[in-house]
């Protein structure tokens, strides 16, 4: 009884003292069951699905006299097999003999945590954040989104690619021929202009002194909804370890249009220039239906020359995914996808990697 007083009084006392601010507490669990066939062995895998990871976040806002608005976002990230760090677990390691991967230990991690000030200026927002680039290369509309981007080596991007005798090619996996410049969350400050007849630009400093800028739009037109952004990455490359084959400006562009019939596309395109070493860029395309609470979509994505190799390295993905959307944030899709891999100096298989996937928000 005392201690339920106790609480009843405790959370009273945080209601009267938090009537002036906003807050919202949210989150979503998302999983899948995913098979690979990596040209040697095929293995069944549980997996936190990384293209939009499972996780709980608070965020509040509050007006303040100045007519200024004070915003905080705190947003942790529980993981436990995630989908970009699923790798083959090899019993005689150069011989690529496979088994079902182990299990990564779950883990609880800073996600997003930062404070901020608008008004009619934007916003500015410091601490560990999305940066100015986030989600630039993803801007889509074409269905099937929670199996199926222009991130397509967040599900499957750590396994290893393997030569015509099942032998390991190096360490080389999938992500190593990709950008991965699609999620972008660090220590920054970053700065949001007001939206202006649907655009917004957004610039961002990090801790190490990468520096971005990119601009958003999402709108509508006769009969058609847009999204679409553009973004550029100044590298600073002298706290990079590869500094000879590092990127010294990356860019970065994403465009998706849907139809109030149904029929959508999505175009995406990426490009590191390099000291050292050939530059790289990689294409996306995807094209998707939906009815109803249905999707169906496919996609196409090829990627050249980003393991900063002397030889050209390049990757292939084609992937088919379908999508029901149950309601209340509730969703399962399925998905099937091949990474077909050209890699100077060896043969590689390709891989087959196909499964279902479930996602609940809350």
């Amino acid at each position: 009884m005392k201690k339920t007083l106790l609480a009843t009084t405790a959370l009273a006392f945080v209601a009267a003292h938090a009537s002036a601010v906003d807050v919202e507490l949210y989150g979503q669990v998302n999983k899948g069951l995913f098979g690979y066939n990596d040209g040697a062995d095929t293995n069944f895998v549980v997996i936190d699905n990384s293209l939009s990871s499972s996780r709980f976040g608070v965020k509040g806002a509050q007006t303040l006299d100045n007519g200024l608005t004070a915003s905080v976002l705190f947003e942790g990230e529980m993981t436990s097999n995630a989908s970009n760090n699923v790798q083959q677990n090899s019993v005689s390691g150069s011989g690529g003999t496979a088994t079902t991967p182990t299990n990564s230990s779950a883990s609880f991690t800073e996600r997003q945590a930062r404070v901020g000030l608008s008004g009619n200026f934007g916003g500015v927002y410091l601490g560990q954040q999305s940066t100015a680039i986030d989600g630039v290369l993803t801007q889509d509309l074409a269905g099937a989104q929670d199996v199926m981007s222009a991130d397509y080596a967040s599900i499957g991007g750590n396994l290893r690619l393997r030569d015509s005798a099942n032998a390991f090619i190096g360490t080389t996996t999938v992500a190593n021929l990709t950008s991965g410049i699609a999620q972008s969350r660090t220590d920054s400050i970053r700065y949001d202009s007001p939206i202006f007849n649907g655009f917004q630009a957004r610039a961002s400093v990090a801790q190490g002194g990468d520096t971005e800028g990119a601009v958003f739009y999402d709108g509508a037109m006769a009969g058609l909804k847009v999204k679409g952004a553009a973004g550029m990455r100044l590298n600073n490359d002298e706290t990079t370890a590869a500094a000879a084959t590092a990127a010294d400006i990356e860019y970065v562009a994403s465009a998706s249009v849907a139809h109030d019939s149904g029929l959508a596309g999505t175009l995406a395109y990426t490009r590191q220039d390099k000291d050292g070493a050939s530059d790289a860029d990689a294409w996306y395309a995807k094209v998707g239906y939906a009815w109803g609470a249905y999707e169906v979509a496919a996609d196409y994505g090829v990627s050249s020359d980003f393991t900063g190799a002397a030889g050209d390295d390049d990757l292939q993905a084609y992937g088919l995914g379908a999508q029901y959307n149950m309601g209340q944030g509730v969703s399962v899709a399925g998905l099937y996808r091949k990474y077909s891999a050209d890699i100077a100096g060896s043969t590689a298989s390709d891989i087959d990697l196909y499964g279902v996937n479930m996602r609940v928000k809350f």
